[in-house]
């Protein structure tokens, strides 16, 4: 367990999945406040409901990642609350698989723009107070299919974005006690793991050298270790949680 006491956290996609298993983790080491961003309000109020049934200690916040002023309004509510974020995760992001040549513009254009341009519109947001305040942990969900993946040229370029652009941050914000890192998962038990047929599924799990795939707790644990003071002088990297997947 870490001591997140006094931190004010920001999840985006954080309705479910990833998200939520993040949001949960935060809340059970101790962090004042964790603002939930997703698209749908219902979605953002039951989270909220089961992570925090007195509803003390999380903030449901409608947000479009990919609209920059979306991500501005959502993200004053926070300022205008607390003053500040000390903990950004980026974790919202879609899919819309196609090969190459049959994969629209839209199509592109899309994952993009939620999966790449919407971590930057976060990042930006919170970067002058995190510098002012002289502490702040930038995370982003990258993904294995950052390496190349048939079928994912969108996602996997936009993925192969957060990489360069963590490690970019990264060398402009150290000096200002700011981390920034990424990590890297493989196959992971989402809802997006649930919609694909079991024997499908299991060829993906003999390609994985544990021979399973991952829990969302696991990325969870890993989110907050790099968010914690003992993760202090990691910074630029990408971290795969894939049971040895490449």
């Amino acid at each position: 367990m870490y001591n997140f006491n006094g931190r004010i956290v920001a999840v985006t996609g954080a309705a479910r999945g990833l998200g939520f298993a993040m949001s949960e983790r935060f809340l059970q080491d101790g962090a004042t406040c964790v603002a939930l961003l997703d698209l749908k309000q219902e979605s953002l109020d039951a989270a909220c409901k089961q992570l925090d049934p007195e509803g003390t200690r999380t903030i449901p916040i409608v947000c479009d990642v990919g609209d920059n002023s979306s991500v501005e309004q959502a993200f004053a509510k926070v300022f205008a609350q607390f003053g500040k974020v000390d903990i950004l995760v980026n974790n919202a992001g879609i899919t819309s698989d196609s090969f190459a040549a049959k994969m629209t513009a839209e199509q592109f254009d899309k994952v993009v723009q939620i999966s790449l341009n919407g971590a930057f519109y976060c990042t930006r947001q919170v970067i002058t107070t995190m510098a002012a305040n002289g502490w702040g942990r930038i995370i982003s969900l990258s993904s294995v299919s950052a390496e190349g993946n048939p079928g994912q040229t969108n996602y996997s370029a936009a993925k192969a974005g957060i990489i360069g652009m963590t490690r970019t941050l990264s060398d402009e914000l150290a000096r200002k006690n700011i981390t920034v890192n990424c990590i890297a998962p493989g196959y992971i038990n989402t809802d997006i793991i649930k919609t694909i047929p079991k024997e499908l599924l299991q060829t993906f799990v003999e390609k994985v050298p544990a021979r399973r795939i991952g829990e969302p707790k696991e990325v969870a644990n890993l989110v907050a270790f790099l968010a914690s003071d003992e993760a202090a002088y990691i910074s630029g990297a990408c971290i795969k949680i894939s049971g040895g997947l490449h």
